[in-house]
């Protein structure tokens, strides 16, 4: 005979919430669990996959093996690269995980047409050029002048550089993140691409030869920004109430990179953080202090960053040739 397993009792006398109300919340939680741009990458993704599975009647959710095999063959035709293909895979993977399902992707079928993919369409990402510091100060000398655009955005790429900032990170910025210091400033960010729980980081910007928190300052003052967000858009003298976007800085660092005489699409919205990792261990800088001020947990992961300068610094022919 089973035990009768007594009914839940509110608490302090709170109404308990339905069973209804108790899996919305979770499935809530749950999604939080990834960030915004995340969410927004896979569910593009997997209307891609569906969209296809729709075209061809086939069943998308759970999907045979060979569905998936036809999609990633697809994908390959359209010349598609190995990462969004990738990406793709893990959407699939993901939505049916979160149904309940086992996921085609695992199969070894699937598995052997991904490898076959990277085997004969992989290629080494196309990386933007490194911003690095020689080049930082011919563009914001290039942006000379007392406009209020031109104040604003010799700020904007000059503390992209110095806190080695992701694009999402620069402007997300609000006024109090950044915190006037003796010997510089200190920029706490909220939440990034590897704090997605929100316990903030924090970034020290030295005062040297940039005179990056003269430059942000100089911003604020002209702005006669108090509070919200620190880098808006500007309209012929007029100031916006909305934050700049990521695309939106992008867009300003090609433009002024072009002003310099740079090649605007050599460069990106990354080249500052790419950059300053460049310039540190050009000049020998620790691994390990660029990995702590660009917030990576490995080791490898800021390696990646530090281009091929370092080929040359630690050249095996460097006393000879």
């Amino acid at each position: 005979m089973h035990e009768k397993v007594p009914a839940l009792r509110p608490l302090d006398g709170m109404a308990l919430p339905s069973i209804q109300a108790l899996d919305e919340a979770a499935a809530g939680l749950a999604t939080a669990s990834r960030s915004s741009g995340t969410q927004r990458v896979y569910a593009g993704a997997w209307r891609d996959f569906t969209g296809f599975c729709a075209g061809f009647g086939l069943e998308p959710l759970p999907a045979s093996p060979l569905t998936v095999i036809r999609y990633l063959t697809h994908l390959a035709g359209l010349g598609r690269s190995v990462s969004t293909i990738d990406l793709r895979t893990a959407a699939i993977a993901l939505a049916h995980r979160m149904a309940g399902h086992d996921s085609p992707t695992v199969r070894e079928d699937v598995r052997q047409v991904l490898a076959g993919i990277r085997n004969t369409h992989g290629r080494p990402a196309a990386k933007k050029k490194a911003l690095t510091v020689d080049l930082l100060a011919q563009v914001v000398r290039k942006a000379r002048g007392q406009d209020l655009i031109a104040v604003r955005d010799r700020a904007l790429i000059l503390l992209c550089f110095g806190a080695a900032l992701r694009r999402s990170e620069l402007v997300a910025l609000n006024v109090e993140d950044i915190e006037r210091h003796r010997r510089g400033l200190l920029v706490r960010l909220r939440r990034s691409k590897t704090d997605q729980e929100g316990k903030g980081q924090t970034v020290a910007v030295l005062d040297g030869k940039l005179k990056i928190p003269a430059a942000v300052q100089a911003w604020l003052t002209a702005s006669g920004i108090t509070e919200g967000p620190v880098f808006r858009g500007c309209d012929r003298g007029k100031l916006s109430a909305e934050r700049l976007t990521a695309g939106q800085f992008a867009r300003i660092l090609k433009a002024r990179c072009a002003a310099a005489g740079l090649d605007p699409e050599a460069f990106g919205g990354h080249s500052p953080r790419r950059g300053f990792a460049t310039s540190a261990g050009d000049e020998g800088s620790d691994l390990r202090l660029i990995a702590t001020h660009m917030r990576h947990a490995k080791l490898e992961t800021t390696a990646g960053y530090i281009e091929d300068a370092d080929l040359f610094r630690k050249n095996a022919g460097s006393e000879f040739l």
